[in-house]
């Protein structure tokens, strides 16, 4: 064989490990340890109520336990 078909084969090597890596990432990122594929529209849709009422129920619970300020000494960590 002559170098330029070595060359070829290793350019082609290198293009189809490249290409696995690409893949092997792209599916781990999507359908792996990190979750799955993006949300379709009605999902998102029930996704964003959920966080809604979420968010509704901590806006709630923040109204009935409001933060209580330090007092002004500062040698006074209480916060009562």
């Amino acid at each position: 064989m002559s170098a330029m078909a070595w060359l070829l084969i290793l350019v082609g090597a290198l293009t189809l490990l490249g290409s696995a890596a690409l893949v092997s990432v792209t599916v781990k990122y999507y359908w792996g340890e990190r979750g799955h594929p993006p949300l379709t529209g009605e999902e998102r849709r029930h996704q964003k109520e959920l966080e809604l009422q979420l968010r509704k129920k901590q806006i709630e619970s923040a109204e009935k336990r409001p933060v209580t300020p330090r007092k002004p000494d500062f040698f006074d960590n209480r916060k009562r």
